[in-house]
């Protein structure tokens, strides 16, 4: 797993034309964003579904209204990817999508039907869909020059979610639940201040070699990555859908399953912080591969042994590699396939592939075996789904790194 001298597509050390900034972007200005857009994320997704069913909508439709996040990252960071590579100016598009994002979810306020919730909802998850793929890609590009650095960016992401998800859990304890709006507009207008403070870019000029999506997505090791990408979204569903029910079927308790969930956040952290001493000594491929043969061993622990309280620890430790080395290694293998070029649409489409579409069919997948099968054969078919990502990249992912 020594690692070793890899280009961007186009050929070792390529580099086609960027997404040029007048200068890289600042790494407050990105550690801010990561930051809000994650508060944001602490906030809605843990407890949008308490200010849901406090206004009596019932369990079908706050099922639908919180499957809406995942449809919209199937569909929209395509559109948002395909626009800034064309505009060469992913900045400008993420201050565009952060004010509407903020404008739109602002609409909450003005009723509170089924009906009207789920058109703004739509609505503002399709410009939320955006902003990942675009803030990834302007990370990749300021860093490019030393990967390294994302890992310190990007760590203040986990920083904001579990600032948001505890204080806000906090708050909620003593003020009424649509809290739960306060805090995601005060968030979401965190993005556009950080949005804000992005350099403006300079126009680009596109060499006549650039590789276009088409042929990068051709090449069998980019269809093996998305495949896994895909796998590892869906054996994670049951995990954010599940686990906390879980623990509480075998006893554990609430203080418990908050400190589970905290743990998993902090080792990322950990993770996120080592990336530069990780990247100078393994290469990402050979991480990428790795995480999915721990993703298999770590849902496994959690089907049949969570019950024992120190492999449960042990399992939310295996979060460090099936998350954060995971994560942060797919986002440097994207740059590296894509080149700079078509950098923010490769974000999407990795995003559209595996957090949007994987995410969907696992959440589906496990809402329908839970009551089924059970929690035991649940998490085994996500153990399952981590292997068959190992697999899949055990062919072209392997040589890539070769």
């Amino acid at each position: 797993m020594r690692r070793r001298s890899h280009g961007y597509a186009g050929g070792p050390r390529a580099r086609l034309s960027v997404l040029p900034l007048t200068k890289p972007a600042p790494a407050l200005a990105l550690s801010l964003y990561y930051f809000a857009y994650f508060a944001y994320v602490g906030a809605y997704s843990p407890y949008i579904t308490l200010y849901l069913k406090e206004i009596g909508l019932a369990a079908a439709q706050i099922g639908i209204l919180y499957a809406v996040p995942q449809v919209m990252r199937i569909v929209g960071p395509g559109i948002w990817g395909a626009l800034s590579d064309r505009s060469g100016d992913p900045a400008r598009i993420l201050r565009q999508v952060a004010l509407a994002s903020l404008v739109v979810f602002a609409f909450v306020y003005v009723g509170s039907t089924f009906a009207w919730l789920l058109c703004v909802l739509v609505a503002m998850h399709l410009f939320t869909s955006a902003q990942m793929p675009l803030l990834e890609a302007i990370t990749i590009e300021s860093v490019r020059d030393a990967p390294g650095r994302y890992g310190h960016i990007r760590v203040w992401g986990s920083i904001g979610f579990i600032v948001s998800v505890m204080g806000l859990g906090c708050w909620l304890d003593h003020t009424p639940v649509d809290a739960v709006l306060h805090w995601t507009c005060t968030a979401l207008a965190m993005t556009v201040v950080a949005a804000w403070l992005l350099p403006r870019a300079a126009p680009s000029v596109r060499p006549p070699n650039t590789l276009s999506v088409a042929r990068v997505l051709a090449r069998p090791e980019v269809r093996a990555f998305l495949v896994a990408g895909y796998l590892n979204a869906f054996a994670h569903a049951a995990l954010y859908t599940f686990y906390s029910i879980y623990l509480d079927s075998l006893g554990y308790s609430k203080s418990v399953i908050g400190i589970m969930w905290a743990l998993g956040i902090v080792i990322e952290i950990v993770v996120f912080r080592a990336w530069p001493q990780i990247t100078r000594r393994f290469d990402l491929n050979a991480l990428f591969f790795w995480t999915f043969v721990v993703c298999a061993l770590r849902f496994l622990l959690i089907a049949w042994l969570a019950d024992t309280w120190w492999i449960l620890v042990l399992a939310q430790l295996m979060h460090a590699s099936t998350f954060a080395l995971y994560h942060a290694s797919a986002v440097g293998l994207v740059g590296r396939y894509f080149g700079a070029d078509n950098q923010a649409r490769g974000q999407a489409i990795y995003i559209s592939t595996s957090y949007g579409l994987g995410g969907f069919c696992g959440s589906i997948a496990s809402g329908l075996l839970w009551d089924k099968v059970g929690p035991h054969w649940t998490y085994t078919l996500s153990a399952l789904a981590g292997a068959l990502g190992a697999l899949v990249l055990r062919g072209p992912g392997q040589r890539e790194s070769a």
